[in-house]
């Protein structure tokens, strides 16, 4: 046998039997599509839900007319008595609008009328009632302003000196992937996840129970064990991407998303297409994580520079969200980078090129190989086992 063959089938049954780490490496893959799931699910409900706005009012008695136009528009009014400021900032209340008591005296006037809305604006979970609230006061003002023009005998267009007309020309499911940039992130993470437990024992936790000097002393090239160790990680990290991928897709295809106005679909080559143009960045991730590991004393040392590598997936989100790109042939050439906008393309139902998903495994391979030899250069050294 091949000894490339002899420590691939080694390695990967030790990580095979080892359930806790096993448990461990999958534990990312199977719980980002739940999260996902529930997360979507529950966007939905939020936006969709039919139960009626409810504000908590003080000074309801001043204002009869604008009490009226909320009740009319099926939103409860609740009288509040109290510290107002107090209950909002023990989030008792997420919000309570008082009115002054000139208030009549200000609209017999024609004068500006100041409510103010108390809220908290480090709550998150009350910030689509607060946006609510906002926009009913919106509307009443501008129905009122425009009565106060006709009442002059003023035509209120005459205050709509132009009229802006949105017309979107994304389409509903690239309004999807960008409102879904985050899965590709998910995806992307998996593959350092996955297979980090494995590619991190096989060095450092080996040179840490002393058992790697005994493996060196073999007559095998040193390239053969770096190469057998890399694949048994790389097909956990393979498989953990894989299956993040195939759950994420199909957590999506359950969502109803189409009741927030977005649509997702996908056929099964686009789905073997992103398989193949993401795989060779697993083998990039465990190449990465095995270099690192070489150079950490201790499977704990290793956790930590590990631990700094796994932010580099995160780079792409944030660089598109600040200073988004054109998407462009050569783009899909660089490593993450390039996995990052093929699944957002394809999630957004754009027309990839084919070779598109060539630039994407085959640069990520070719650095990922490189990167495997330097770490077998590493490994002839005589000081990497007593460093």
């Amino acid at each position: 046998m091949h000894p490339i063959s002899v420590v691939l089938g080694k390695e990967f049954k030790d990580g095979r039997r080892d359930r806790r780490a096993l448990i461990s490496a999958f534990l990312f893959p199977v719980l980002a599509p739940v999260l996902v799931y529930f997360l979507l699910t529950t966007i939905i409900e939020l936006r969709t839900s039919d139960e009626a706005t409810t504000i908590p009012i003080v000074g309801a008695e001043y204002a009869p007319e604008l009490v009226q136009w909320l009740k009319e528009r099926h939103v409860v009014l609740e009288d509040f008595s109290g510290d107002a400021i107090q209950a909002v900032k023990d989030q008792n209340q997420e919000l309570v609008l008082v009115i002054p008591k000139d208030y009549q005296q200000r609209q017999q006037d024609f004068e500006s009328i100041p409510l103010t809305l108390i809220q908290d604006g480090s709550r998150t979970d009350a910030q689509q009632s607060v946006a609510k609230v906002r926009d009913l006061l919106r509307g009443f003002n501008n129905e009122v302003a425009s009565l106060r023009l006709v009442a002059r005998g003023v035509s209120p267009q005459l205050m709509q000196v132009i009229a802006v007309q949105d017309e979107d020309v994304a389409s509903r499911q690239e309004r999807t992937a960008t409102a879904l940039n985050f899965i590709p992130l998910y995806i992307i993470l998996s593959a350092f996840v996955a297979g980090m437990g494995l590619a991190v024992d096989t060095t450092a936790g080996e040179r840490e129970r002393k058992s790697l000097e005994a493996l060196l002393l073999n007559p095998v090239p040193r390239h053969s064990i770096v190469l057998g160790k890399w694949l048994a990680a790389s097909i956990f990290s393979v498989l953990g991407m894989l299956l993040t991928l195939l759950l994420c897709l199909i957590a999506m295809l359950q969502v109803p998303l189409d009741a927030i106005g977005l649509d997702f679909s996908i056929t099964w080559q686009q789905v073997i297409l992103m398989s193949l143009g993401m795989a060779p960045l697993a083998l990039l991730a465990t190449s990465l994580q095995m270099l690192l590991g070489m150079f950490a004393k201790s499977f704990k040392d290793a956790q930590s520079y590990i631990g700094l590598l796994n932010f580099v997936p995160i780079l792409p989100m944030l660089y598109t969200m600040f200073n988004p790109v054109a998407t462009q042939d050569w783009m899909y050439a660089l490593p993450i980078f390039g996995q990052y906008l093929l699944l957002v393309s394809v999630l957004g139902a754009e027309t990839v090129p084919l070779v598109a998903y060539f630039f994407s495994a085959s640069t990520s391979l070719l650095i990922s190989v490189v990167i495997a030899l330097m770490t077998a250069r590493f490994m002839e050294r005589e000081g990497i086992l007593a460093s």
